[in-house]
């Protein structure tokens, strides 16, 4: 009996240690992703200017509603975060990729009323800026 459990935890050791860990499935990665073909055009006129300031003042607002579906979902958040925010061309031939971070202070302020009321301008303001900054 004592030889048949011994045989058994060997088996079991050495299948566990010749499984590879997946990391992706323990570190959740935050994308979130948009559809754009303004960003890649060429900014001929001041009417493609404003179309472009016009959709980009939605990206942090989205990055936003992400954020907080997120913070509902994973309770246990309580650091930075970073946000992959993807820009892809409408035909997929094109992507920009900005890691937006989110910033401790603005994590702890979401989780309660009145600090989202106190911060969230601030959040999408410094968002948009970080954003415009890497087109």
């Amino acid at each position: 009996m004592n030889n048949r459990f011994l045989f058994s935890l060997l088996i079991i050791a050495q299948f566990s240690f010749t499984q590879e860990v997946d990391f992706d499935n323990f570190i959740k990665s935050y994308e979130l992703k948009v559809t754009s073909d303004i960003v890649f055009k060429s900014l001929n006129n001041e009417i493609d200017e404003l179309n472009l300031s016009f959709e980009s003042q939605q990206w942090p607002v989205e990055i936003l509603k992400y954020v907080l579906k997120e913070l509902r979902e994973n309770p246990i958040i309580s650091s930075k975060i970073t946000v992959q925010f993807i820009i892809e061309h409408s035909n997929k031939s094109k992507l920009i990729k900005i890691p937006v971070p989110v910033k401790e202070k603005y994590i702890i302020a979401f989780r309660s009323e009145v600090g989202f009321r106190d911060n969230y301008v601030e959040f999408l303001s410094d968002t948009y800026d970080f954003i415009m900054e890497r087109l």
